[in-house]
């Protein structure tokens, strides 16, 4: 139930209401950019609105019908939201203050001290990876033969073919991927994974919408360390959320101090 108003203010129009609780468009948009929904998706809006009724449904149910418990939510609510006060701004205060740059020689000490920390759960791989209508006929084009790579001029021709008539392409012989990531649109559940990555496959087949191409270049084993260069943007953020950490407890009481001089503070025991 998608409920539109036309009532209007500075937060925008409201976009639902249930009982007392309303949510105006500008609330709607916070919400969705904060937990990952596409803004421009009208069936992620639909089911984000839906979701924001179902739960006001509850808060009406407690708000009449255990008056206790609602003291304790929003008890509970203001405490909460005071932690996350706190939070957001020694994260602004201090990212300000933050060495923002990271070493080659900090990534791969990191590396080396924490290799198990990064163990795959999954295979990554150097591939190819070819989608296309199952009503082309790739045999005309040789795309059956051109995506093996097996001469200088088949990554052109492949190249040029997929611009044409991919509905999906990737190649990149320099960098590493997750397997299930490749083949997140691949109807290969039924398949053998291990045999596919394992054995460097070289294969093509088709569903009712689609022929697929999926030529293993190179592979790294599950459980083991993947390369440094797969791991350094997860290294310069662990790095960084170190040094924020530290700042944290060692300028976090001041900031605390500082706040206190701001802002008058009343206790009555």
């Amino acid at each position: 139930m998608l409920l539109l108003f036309t009532n209007c203010s500075s937060k925008g129009k409201i976009v639902a209401k249930v009982g007392d609780f309303e949510l105006y468009q500008n609330e709607l948009e916070i919400l969705m950019d904060h937990y990952g929904y596409d803004l421009n998706s009208k069936s992620e809006t639909k089911d984000f609105v839906n979701q924001w009724c179902e739960n006001q449904l509850y808060k009406l149910e407690i708000q009449s019908n255990n008056p206790e418990k609602w003291q304790l939510i929003q008890l509970k609510k203001d405490h909460f939201g005071a932690e996350l006060a706190k939070y957001y701004f020694e994260e602004t205060s201090f990212n300000l203050q933050l060495d923002s740059i990271v070493t080659e020689e900090e990534i791969n000490n990191y590396y080396t001290k924490n290799k198990d920390e990064f163990n795959l759960q999954d295979y990554i791989v150097k591939a190819l990876y070819l989608k296309i209508p199952k009503s082309l006929d790739f045999k005309k084009e040789k795309v059956h033969t051109s995506y093996l790579l097996k001469n200088d001029k088949d990554l052109a021709e492949i190249n040029s073919y997929a611009k044409l008539y991919a509905e999906n392409f990737y190649f990149d012989d320099s960098s590493w991927i997750y397997f299930s990531e490749l083949t997140k649109d691949i109807p290969i559940r039924k398949m053998n994974i291990d045999n596919i990555v394992l054995n460097r496959s070289k294969t093509y087949f088709s569903d009712d919408d689609y022929t697929y191409f999926l030529n293993i270049i190179d592979y790294k084993l599950k459980d083991e360390a993947p390369p440094i260069a797969f791991l350094t943007n997860d290294i310069k953020e662990s790095i960084l959320r170190g040094r924020l950490q530290q700042l944290k407890e060692k300028k976090g009481p001041q900031l605390t101090k500082d706040l206190k001089k701001k802002y008058e503070i009343i206790i009555n025991l």
